[in-house]
């Protein structure tokens, strides 16, 4: 799933909201960490703490949210890291690095004027022998699927080592859906 979106919808209000939520507690704790630390006995804040424990749901509710907010922003952050990548190329200049998100684009113009290709999604990843890719694709009816199956690969493949220069390793077209046209009538 591309960062921002969540079945559609935009979430980076999300990431924000949360980012607040966990830095103002946290802000909150190392005041109260501090406070104690320089003598103040906090006996509201005990009490109030003590009394959480009493009324189980209060306390399990303010633990599951903190929880959950948590959990959040960990599973941001991985996400974070799985959506870097890039390629370095050597030039006698020095290094070229392009991100795995620009030589997606680069496959979607590669792919976009294909008669018969409805729509692409490609997946990019690097592997020792060159750019693993896999392509999936929805495509019009009525055309032989091997022929523009091959058509794409090649496509993507030398339009990627003209521009990026470097090896492709593999493209792997995955067919989802074969959409057919409307017909119109002639009367």
């Amino acid at each position: 799933m591309p960062r921002g979106s969540l079945g559609g919808m935009n979430v980076k209000w999300l990431d924000k909201l949360i980012t607040v939520l966990v830095s103002v507690f946290l802000l909150a704790s190392g005041g109260l960490f501090f406070s104690f630390a320089m003598g103040w006995h906090g006996r509201p804040l005990f009490d109030w703490l003590v009394a959480l424990g009493e009324t189980a749901f209060d306390g399990a509710v303010i633990g599951a949210v903190l929880l959950l907010a948590a959990l959040y922003l960990l599973a941001t952050i991985v996400r974070d890291q799985q959506d870097e990548g890039s390629i370095i190329q050597e030039t006698e200049l020095g290094q070229v690095e392009i991100s795995l998100k620009a030589i997606t684009a680069l496959i979607k113009r590669a792919a976009r004027d294909i008669a018969g290709v409805r729509d692409l999604t490609p997946e990019v990843r690097v592997d020792p022998q060159g750019l693993d890719i896999r392509v999936i694709a929805q495509v019009d009816a009525g055309l032989s699927i091997p022929a523009l199956a091959g058509e794409i690969q090649a496509r993507i493949r030398n339009y990627l080592f003209e521009t990026v220069g470097y090896p492709v390793y593999r493209v792997k077209v995955d067919i989802k859906d074969v959409r057919h046209d409307p017909k119109t009538r002639i009367e």
